[in-house]
């Protein structure tokens, strides 16, 4: 839904919010003045709209370039904090953490949801946390219920051991009747009975907390396998990016070009952030070339940007050496990236 709306940015740039502002507001402060109101009011998406605009009457300046790419962070912020939202109403406390984890939603005090989204982010961890430590506690006890077991079976077995040394030592030294000898051999019979019962018991045990351990490891690998789908799917709607970026370097659109490649870097440099810290501190040792490949692929689609946005330079000029030279670097970039993505989305789609 996020990509949808920021390709319509520019696809009604044009058409919607420039012209409205050509024939109502015009001229470039009046722009540049309805950006930073848009922006003020938390509505990221009309303040994106009026840059576009903007952009085509060539009033942008250096420090406004840098509020339009703030505002598409704060853009994929809004989106970020909506999913973990409804991930937390859906009991999914991991994933609606994972969401938050170093976004701007919660480390931008400017963005309109940042209360709400720092309170949001501390109840997902809380609750993630909490039954993590009820997972633990379960095991524990079994562990500690299964050691009692075991000890209670060594007791008897060394009961069973002193009982028979007892009986041996009569039967040397007292030569005890057949009746007493029988007796004393059911005892021991009894308690053996007794210990393999016992043992039946711990095994049965051992096994349903064994069982238990598995279902811990499941829920540990999806809860992996979710965070690392959700910045392939960051990956996949800036490649969406880059892709309609082509179209308009090839249709020589410099200013919906750049457009394009900038909301794509966004998102790139975003997901390659997380996944680094998901390949550092919360990858199972199994998968860790799997988070590899998906930040070798985010390397390779930060790298496209920059020689799309050196093949814009020269994009009246496309039979030029510096703008084929930068166009096929970039669209090999892209290739590279998306074969790498691949190989993660076919290991998401398998677990």
């Amino acid at each position: 839904m996020l990509l949808k709306l920021v390709i319509g940015i520019v696809a009604l740039a044009a058409l919607a919010t420039g012209g409205y502002f050509a024939v109502k507001e015009s001229g470039t402060r009046t722009l540049a003045r309805t950006f930073e109101e848009r922006l003020a009011e938390g509505d990221y998406l009309a303040a994106l709209g009026a840059a576009g605009t903007l952009r085509e009457k060539g009033g942008t300046t250096a420090e406004l370039e840098e509020k339009i790419a703030e505002t598409a962070r704060l853009l994929v912020a809004e989106d970020a904090y909506k999913k973990a939202a409804a991930a937390l109403e859906e009991k999914r406390f991991a994933d609606a953490s994972a969401l938050l984890r170093g976004s701007e939603a919660v480390s931008n005090g400017a963005f309109k949801y940042y209360e709400e989204a720092k309170k949001l982010y501390a109840e997902a961890e809380a609750l993630a946390a909490g039954v993590a430590h009820k997972t633990n506690i379960v095991i524990s006890a079994l562990e500690e219920r299964a050691n009692r077991e075991q000890n209670r079976r060594q007791e008897l077995e060394q009961s069973k051991k002193e009982l028979e040394g007892t009986l041996s030592e009569k039967e040397k030294s007292l030569g005890a009747s057949r009746a007493e000898t029988a007796a004393a051999r059911e005892r021991a019979e009894q308690s053996q009975r007794e210990a393999e019962a016992k043992q039946t018991a711990l095994v049965a045990e051992q096994a349903r907390a064994k069982q238990l351990m598995e279902q811990v490891e499941k829920e540990s690998k999806q809860k992996f396998i979710n965070e690392l789908r959700v910045y392939r799917d960051m990956a996949q709607k800036g490649r969406e990016q880059l892709d309609n970026a082509v179209v308009e370097i090839n249709a020589k659109r410099d200013v919906t070009a750049l457009i394009y490649v900038s909301q794509g870097k966004i998102l790139f440099e975003e997901a390659k952030s997380k996944a680094a810290d998901l390949r550092s501190s919360r990858t199972p040792s199994a998968y860790e070339g799997r988070v590899d490949d998906l930040v070798k692929s985010l390397a390779q689609f930060l790298e496209a940007p920059k020689q799309f946005r050196n093949a814009v330079v020269y994009i009246e000029e496309q039979g030029s050496a510096e703008f084929t030279g930068s166009f096929s670097k970039g669209k090999s970039a892209l290739a590279n990236a998306v074969s790498l993505l691949g190989i993660v989305s076919d290991f998401i789609a398998g677990n």
